[in-house]
């Protein structure tokens, strides 16, 4: 029985063989990309560990490069003893001096593929038909191993795809499938991997094990995900400040402490979908190093992720503050933090006369608005879904999904995240928080199961 499957992903140089690896496992540090050809110059290999001893064993070989005088060299071949098949050549030129000279980039493709049970061969699709293709398919087909033919970059509006499944069929190579690494099709690993189970019939339980490990790994990271959202949102809902509503440092703290805590929450949503959480912070995310144009407290960035915001609260978030009756308090809303406390706190003192002008009159407890909590609720879930869908060889800036059922936009907190009002030692912000009080992990779960 088979216990170790042995794939080597091949192909010429500069055609996404790394990338199509790192969409496979899922790792977007693994082995080295760039535009530049030949980048990979020596055989990597990973390890994906599988239940009962046994795994797969993926290698990204490096780009063949001169096939077109391969071929030629390769086929002039002879020995006294008769007629010489495909891998009689190929086993002949790796013994040869040219195998660790001319063609040594060759070499480590070719012995690598005789080591390995089957072939990704990678293409490009962009790419035209030119006859070193045609040599280094023949090349690659003479080592007799199944093969299986990925084309890659089917997202591109220049790809020549029936040119290419052509030149396939003529050498024989008749398992196709298009997968892009960059924009991979929801479904594209499990007809990937289906795909080879039929090409190498004793890797078929393998294969269908790694496909139930990508299951449940997908759901772990889910469900994890969630609990790190929930977990930043408690965090500032619990959250408060005894200060002025005046006092600018003040609010500017709070203002700065909830981005901090934003930007772990993205941190820790970027570790465990294994992205380069170093590459996203200064190429990518909008929401973090002082990009304020859609920073968390930007009212225009409120509307443009279609947060419902009251009448009063619009009116006075450019400059004011808004009243959390539900804590007796003032809270932070919006742009409003950086302001002083009219607007829309006016329009509520009109109703509420001395009691809330007492209020006012001295110290009070700052906390976060409702909708600003709400805000950031959508930003991460939002980011999560991204990293969801998103290629682990894509390296363009994360752009926020737009979410079907977005519950959080009428700016209310949920019941069970209202809790946390009550509860300023749940606060990770707060001077003597009680991290691991039962009632907060037990509303942590509760507020994850919701973000389901």
């Amino acid at each position: 029985m088979l216990t170790t499957l042995k794939l080597a992903v091949v192909g010429h140089a500069n055609v996404g063989k790394t990338s199509l690896l790192r969409t496979l496992i899922h790792n977007s540090q693994f082995g080295e990309v760039s535009d530049k050809p030949g980048t990979t110059r020596n055989v990597q290999s990973i390890t994906l560990p599988l239940a009962n001893n046994q795994s797969i064993i993926y290698y990204d070989t490096p780009g063949l490069e001169d096939s077109l005088a391969l071929y030629d060299y390769i086929h002039q071949l002879t020995v006294d003893s008769g007629k010489l098949d495909g891998i009689d050549k190929l086993t002949i030129f790796l013994q040869s001096p040219e195998a660790e000279n001319s063609f040594d980039q060759e070499a480590k493709v070719i012995r690598q593929l005789l080591k390995s049970d089957a072939a990704i061969y990678v293409i490009d699709v962009r790419e035209p038909i030119l006859d070193k293709y045609h040599d280094e398919l023949a090349i690659l087909a003479s080592g007799d191993k199944p093969m299986l033919a990925v084309l890659n970059f089917t997202a591109s509006e220049k790809e020549n795809e029936k040119e290419w499944k052509r030149l396939l069929s003529r050498v024989g190579i008749h398992a196709i499938i298009r997968f892009d690494a960059i924009v991979p099709p929801l479904d594209g690993e499990e007809r990937l991997y289906k795909s080879l189970a039929l090409l190498l019939e004793p890797a078929k339980k393998i294969l269908d094990q790694w496909l139930d490990q990508i299951a449940q790994m997908r759901q772990s990271r889910n469900q994890n995900a969630n609990l790190i959202i929930a977990e930043a949102l408690v965090d500032v809902t619990a959250f408060y400040k005894m200060a002025k509503i005046d006092d600018q440092q003040a609010i500017a703290q709070m203002q700065d402490q909830v981005r901090k805590r934003e930007q772990l929450a993205v941190n820790e949503l970027l570790k465990i979908y294994q992205f380069n959480s170093d590459l996203e912070r200064f190429e990518a995310l909008p929401l973090i190093k002082g990009r304020y144009n859609a920073d968390l407290f930007n009212i225009d960035a409120l509307k443009r992720m279609g947060v419902h915001l009251t009448k009063g609260f619009v009116s006075g978030a450019t400059i004011g503050a808004s009243i959390d009756l539900a804590t007796g308090g003032i809270t932070l809303g919006s742009a409003a933090l950086i302001g002083a406390a009219v607007g829309s706190i006016m329009q509520t003192a009109k109703h509420y006369g001395s009691r809330m002008r007492y209020q006012l009159s001295g110290y009070s407890k700052l906390s976060v608005d409702d909708v600003i909590i709400c805000f950031l609720s959508l930003r991460l879930l939002s980011l999560k879904e991204s990293l969801n869908h998103r290629s682990h060889a894509n390296t363009y800036p994360i752009k926020l999904s737009k979410l079907e059922q977005q519950e959080w936009e009428k700016g209310v907190l949920p019941k069970e995240l209202k809790i946390a009002r009550r509860y300023s030692q749940w606060s990770t912000l707060n001077k003597g928080t009680k991290r691991n009080d039962k009632k907060r992990q037990s509303t942590i779960k509760h507020v994850a199961e919701q973000l389901f």
